[in-house]
């Protein structure tokens, strides 16, 4: 069941798509993502987050969320315009957390380094950057538990990001170029692809109709290709997948 949002705190200046903070029903708070985002969005968001999910990747807690059209409407022409209403994407907020640094960097294990570069690049995401001059790392860091937690994957399934350009400005380029130089663990991430591939019949059902669209009439489908999405997540399948060139 999706969970309702009570109230709508402020709006979030952090990433590129400025989500709302809201209070959901569960007294919860959320980074609620909707129309302003791109419905696109929403569904990448929802699709990556459900395959992170199934591979172990520490995330948040995330969900649909619906706006109730009373509370949209009374700020749609100010505050709220960017929001919409319905069902929306929601992310569990996390205490106590910021954006990673190059020392929690080094605290993070190789394995969970491994298995994010590993996920970025079937998924095609290349907003996952950090250098010494800066990057978006989309990476957040837990003081309380001290853990990394990843977030944002707005921008997945993007067919411009190749291995090369990863292995040039991922945040984890060196677990990558472990990852390409030894097939033990390439056959280990090709054996979890698989595994959560069988789910993705699921996954995209639980789309919400309305997410398929550019418009509230439902009459302009949204630019990203359901098609496209499963092609590239069966591209770990084709000789060569990693191999630098």
């Amino acid at each position: 069941m999706p969970i309702e949002i009570d109230e709508v705190l402020r709006r979030s200046d952090q990433g590129i798509t400025e989500p709302y903070i809201c209070r959901g029903a569960d007294d919860k708070l959320y980074f609620v993502k909707g129309r302003g985002a791109g419905y696109d969005s929403l569904v990448k968001e929802w699709i990556a987050g459900q395959l992170a999910r199934r591979l172990g990747l520490p995330i948040p807690r995330f969900c649909i969320v619906t706006v109730p059209h009373e509370l949209y409407e009374a700020g749609r022409n100010g505050a709220l315009r960017d929001l919409g209403s319905g069902l929306l994407f929601g992310s569990e907020n996390v205490e106590n957390a910021n954006e990673i640094s190059f020392i929690n960097v080094q605290q993070t294990p190789v394995k969970v380094k491994r298995d994010v570069a590993a996920f970025d690049w079937w998924i095609r995401n290349g907003d996952r950057t950090l250098s010494d001059t800066g990057g978006n790392p989309n990476i957040l860091w837990s003081e309380t538990d001290r853990r990394m937690i990843v977030i944002d994957h707005n921008l997945s399934f993007d067919e411009t990001v190749t291995l090369h350009t990863l292995l040039e400005s991922h945040i984890f380029r060196s677990a990558l170029i472990e990852i390409c130089g030894q097939p033990e663990l390439q056959n280990h991430y090709s054996a979890l692809f698989e595994k959560a591939l069988l789910d993705l019949p699921e996954i995209l059902g639980d789309i919400p109709d309305r997410w398929h669209y550019v418009d509230d009439a439902c009459t302009i489908g949204i630019a990203l290709s359901l098609h496209r999405v499963e092609d590239t997540l069966k591209r770990y399948r084709v000789p060569g997948f990693w191999e630098r060139t």
